[in-house]
C-alpha cells in the first residue's frame, strides 16, 4: 500500500503523454472562382495541352504524326499535367466539394490519372501519353456524368 502514492504521479504523467494535442484548425482557404469558372479557366485548357500533345494529323498534304518533339515540348505537356493534378485539390476545397464523397472521389481519380500522366511523361513516352489521354477522357465524362449530365452527349 505504501507504493501507491508513487505510483499515481507517474501514471497521471505516463497518461497525459500519451495524448496528443488537437490537430490545427485548417488554412482558411478562399475560394475565388465557381467550379464552371475552374474547369473553363484551368482544367480545360491543361487537358487539350495534353490531349493535343500527340496523334496523327490528316491533312490534304499529307498524313503525319504528333508529339512533342524536343525538351521544352515535353515540359510544356508535363506542366499541363501537373496542373491538372493539382487542379484536383482545387476541386476538393471550400465549397466546391460540399463534403460529398462521390465528388470526392472523382477529384482523387483526376489527380491519380494526372500523376500517371507525369510520369508516362518523364518518360516521353508519347504511346503511353496518347493513351493516358483516353483515361483522362475517362475521368473527366465519369465526373461529367455524375454531377453535370446535361454537358455529357450521348454515344450514337
Amino acid at each position: 500500500m505504501r507504493t501507491l502514492p508513487w505510483l499515481a504521479p507517474l501514471l497521471i504523467l505516463a497518461g497525459s503523454a500519451c495524448t496528443s494535442p488537437a490537430p490545427p484548425p485548417p488554412p482558411p482557404f478562399q475560394t475565388v472562382a465557381t467550379t464552371k469558372e475552374l474547369m473553363n479557366a484551368v482544367l480545360d485548357p491543361a487537358v487539350d495541352v495534353i490531349w493535343d500533345a500527340v496523334g496523327t494529323v490528316i491533312t490534304t498534304e499529307g498524313t503525319f504524326e504528333k508529339a512533342p518533339a524536343s525538351d521544352d515540348d515535353w515540359a510544356a505537356v508535363r506542366a499541363s499535367a501537373v496542373l491538372l493534378a493539382e487542379s484536383g485539390n482545387l476541386l476538393m476545397i471550400g465549397n466546391r466539394s460540399g463534403g460529398s464523397p462521390e465528388w470526392i472521389a472523382q477529384a482523387q481519380a483526376l489527380i491519380d490519372t494526372s500523376r500517371r500522366t507525369i510520369q508516362i511523361i518523364d518518360k516521353k513516352d508519347k504511346d503511353a501519353l496518347f493513351t493516358v489521354g483516353g483515361d483522362l477522357y475517362d475521368v473527366c465524362t465519369s465526373c461529367h456524368r455524375q454531377f453535370m449530365p446535361a454537358i455529357v452527349e450521348p454515344r450514337r
